[in-house]
């Protein structure tokens, strides 16, 4: 794979429909609970983060994160859900980026980002805001985020193996 530019034209166009295509997945085509969001942008995260690097990865998932926020906001904003964004990004990134497509990497990446991130920070970021307690937000999330975690798993392996990513990278 060729190191990207992050300067370049094509960067810049290609993160932009990138983000464009999160914003639409996570906000438009969500389902949002009080203390749970049904979405496939994670789709488009795992796609960004096979063609750029993890912090540009980050950045664009937490500027994503931010502009379906603003413009389609389904609760209040809290800015952990941007720091719970950017660490998606980048594990996706510090995983996928450059490196060989295999299916430990994708269950390894898929593990933090739903158990680590989504379970137990979101769930912190919620306990924050809501002041709700520990046990009915592990009671309803967990089994929600364990099927995530599968979800996550068979959909990245599918769009790594069926979409043609590594012809993007050798522009």
């Amino acid at each position: 794979m060729k190191e990207v530019r992050i300067n370049s034209a094509y960067t810049v166009a290609v993160m932009s429909v990138l983000i464009a295509m999160q914003v639409v997945l996570g906000s438009l085509l969500s389902i949002q609970f009080l203390i749970t969001k049904i979405t496939f942008s994670f789709i488009v995260t795992a796609i960004m983060a096979r063609l750029f690097p993890p912090k540009l990865t980050a950045s664009a998932t937490a500027m994503a994160n931010l502009i379906g926020m603003l413009l389609f906001p389904k609760f209040s904003f809290f800015f952990g859900f941007l720091i719970t964004a950017a660490l998606t990004g980048y594990t996706f990134g510090k995983l996928f980026y450059q490196k060989p497509v295999k299916l430990w990497r994708i269950t390894l990446a898929s593990f933090i980002v739903t158990i680590g991130w989504n379970l137990f920070l979101n769930s912190l970021w919620l306990h924050i805001m809501y002041g709700m307690t520990w046990n009915v937000l592990f009671a309803t999330r967990i089994p929600q985020e364990l099927l995530s975690f599968v979800i996550y798993t068979v959909v990245i392996t599918i769009v790594f193996k069926v979409l043609p990513i590594e012809r993007l990278t050798n522009r």
